[in-house]
């Protein structure tokens, strides 16, 4: 017990749920600030080759690789990352992003949470390894949904997973894993 007749543990308990209110907060600002830069990027960006790059993927990747949420967590920031590519989406369906998005972002919680921190040395190729699995999900599922929603013939669902999901795809993995490393030690995570 202390002056303030409170067992000493109990303190220690108040002190320690402040710390992870305080840690939470810091990943929730992580994961606003880099869905919000996706989202901004996404809007602005020309296309590439007939391509627009999906920022918002790539960044709710980064912000998944760097705060390794739980799956619940996951499939939030997968559900807002979906909300907010709804608003920039060129799809005749935007309302499939709210079941793309959170599918990428599990599976690339999945990828954090299960594959040992593969590297190069000292350089991790977590980033590239998640984003890739998160984006093929959310764009394998997107042009899945698509083809059957649109009665899309065959030929044009594989036209878009080899021309638009695979570039994408790539673009997104070298985005996150250059950024993954100055984000970390900027953020201090």
């Amino acid at each position: 017990m202390n002056k303030d007749h409170q067992p000493i543990l109990l303190q220690e308990e108040a002190l320690t749920a402040g710390h992870r209110t305080a840690g939470r907060s810091k990943q929730l600002a992580v994961v606003a600030m880099l869905i919000a830069i996706g989202a901004v990027l996404r809007m602005v960006s020309p296309a590439i080759f007939g391509i627009t790059p999906n920022f918002v993927i790539a960044m709710y990747c980064l912000a998944i690789v760097l705060i390794r949420p739980k799956l619940g967590e996951a499939l939030a920031i997968g559900i807002v990352g979906g909300a907010v590519s709804m608003v920039s989406s060129k799809s005749p369906i935007p309302y499939i992003n709210l079941i793309t998005e959170p599918a990428g972002a599990m599976a690339c919680a999945f990828i954090v949470a299960t594959l040992s921190d593969l590297a190069l040395g000292r350089f991790s190729l977590k980033p590239l390894v998640a984003t890739v699995i998160g984006t093929l999900v959310s764009g394998g599922l997107y042009v899945l949904i698509n083809k059957f929603a649109l009665n899309l013939p065959v030929a044009v669902a594989q036209g878009a997973l080899v021309g638009v999901v695979l570039p994408v795809t790539l673009f997104n993995a070298v985005i996150a894993q250059a950024i993954y490393l100055p984000a970390k030690k900027l953020l201090r995570l």
